[in-house]
């Protein structure tokens, strides 16, 4: 479950300069109560954009990191979702890079439910699918550097069922 009241950054609330479906989302996309919906004139059909997830954790002393999923239903049946890490400074929140994704049909792949983090000793494990099969997965592991956010181990293993 998400609290949005607990977060410094509310990203139920929040305008995202990028997502996982933007061949066809090209806007900003300013989430409202953890959801956003648009229109392609070009396809004639709608995408339905939402938050699906919100972790949070800390990469360095006195610093505030969250990994956010966004979830695009597209109109036909499937999706894509990105995992993005945000950098929470006092200032501003910056994007620092996508960190994971997930692709799905009716019959292949796996949702945004796929996607794992975790925060623990100043380190980020993102656990996602190495393809879009997910029969195997590749946890990835990053850390915070003058800033950046720096992947510093990768490890593939298979998926449990």
């Amino acid at each position: 479950m998400i609290a949005p009241l607990l977060l410094a950054v509310d990203f139920m609330n929040f305008t995202y300069a990028k997502n996982p479906c933007e061949k066809n989302v090209p806007v900003p996309v300013a989430m409202r109560k953890g959801s956003f919906s648009y229109f392609d004139d070009k396809m004639g059909a709608g995408f339905d954009l939402s938050v699906h997830s919100v972790t949070e954790g800390s990469l360095a002393k006195g610093t505030r990191q969250a990994v956010v999923v966004l979830a695009c239903d597209y109109p036909s049946d499937g999706g894509t979702a990105a995992a993005y890490a945000f950098d929470e400074r006092q200032s501003a929140t910056v994007l620092l890079s996508e960190v994971g994704e997930a692709n799905w049909g009716s019959d292949w792949g796996a949702g945004p439910q796929s996607i794992h983090m975790r925060f623990a000793k100043q380190f980020l494990y993102i656990d996602a699918c190495k393809d879009d099969d997910c029969t195997t997965n590749v946890v990835t592991t990053y850390a915070l550097k003058n800033g950046r956010l720096l992947k510093v181990y990768e490890q593939t293993h298979k998926r449990k069922n």
